[in-house]
């Protein structure tokens, strides 16, 4: 998988490399401000938190889960992650991203933990995992306000995936136990309004900034949602550059599906270090 993903970089960065250098003009400032295709590809080293509550189908709320402070799940991660820009026409532009995180860990139950209407018995052995994907499009109107700037507002929207489970030894009536595995998903679109900005200290060297926000009831989903970045890019070719930048990720909403209800509250927070194309 390394040995590919090397292969496709330096391809990409041979191909890019070669295509012909562009206008005098455009060259006053960084590439980011006036190519139309730009790619960020790296990775993403967050602190993550996962908190979550699944409700029993009956009524009642369950207990929080804490999945690194109950289980001991590490808080650190590192995964791929990518960020893409399409600026078409005069003041459009069209903004990606895309990263997951995934994790499990296996220990004895200090505490009773309750799931659903299903309780993991204190002193015996369980495991939790979780995973979460996020795909990010966000559509913005571009303005310029003097050569070296440039800022955009718009909408976006969010496609999360999220999933969680456990198992191990439930009790059962009687004070009886029995193995168990229990499983909930959700799949939510979260629209967002938002803003990015950008400053090209020279042509070289270019500082970037962006804030996605919500907060709103959206169908089974009622909560906050904020992503944003600040950081620096440095071309070091005409078509080729490398970047820093420190990204957080906040999630903290109810769901009311109806294979979960409860809530979730997550975040990724952390350096995105990177390889950025332009062309």
């Amino acid at each position: 998988m390394k040995a590919a993903t090397t292969s496709v970089i330096s391809g990409l960065v041979l191909a890019f490399c070669l295509q012909p250098a562009y206008a005098d003009d455009q060259e006053n400032v960084h590439p980011y401000l006036t190519r139309k295709f730009t790619l960020d590809l790296g990775m993403f080293f967050p602190d993550r938190e996962v908190r979550l509550r699944v409700d029993g189908p009956i009524g009642g709320i369950a207990e929080e889960i804490d999945i690194q402070k109950d289980f001991g799940l590490k808080q650190s991660d590192e995964t791929l992650s990518l960020n893409f820009g399409w600026r078409f026409g005069e003041k459009w532009e069209l903004q990606g991203q895309y990263f997951d995180s995934s994790g499990a860990r296996r220990k004895f139950l200090e505490k009773d933990i309750e799931w659903k209407d299903i309780v993991f018995g204190a002193g015996t052995g369980a495991g939790v995992g979780q995973n979460f994907t996020l795909y990010r499009a966000f559509f913005a109107r571009r303005f310029k306000t003097r050569e070296k700037h440039k800022f955009g507002v718009g909408l976006g929207l969010h496609w999360l995936e999220i999933g969680a489970f456990i198992e191990g030894n439930i009790i059962i009536n009687g004070g009886g136990t029995e193995f168990r595995r229990e499983t909930v998903e959700a799949a939510a679109p979260l629209p967002n309004i938002g803003a990015w900005y950008m400053y090209s200290i020279t042509p070289k060297l270019v500082l970037r900034g962006r804030l996605d926000w919500l907060s709103a009831k959206v169908g089974d989903y009622d909560g906050t949602l904020i992503n944003a970045a600040a950081g620096a890019n440095y071309q070091l070719f005409e078509n080729f550059g490398i970047g820093l930048s420190y990204n957080l990720f906040n999630l903290d909403v109810g769901v009311r599906e109806s294979d979960w209800r409860g809530k979730i509250e997550t975040s990724y927070e952390g350096l995105f270090a990177y390889a950025s194309f332009f062309w």
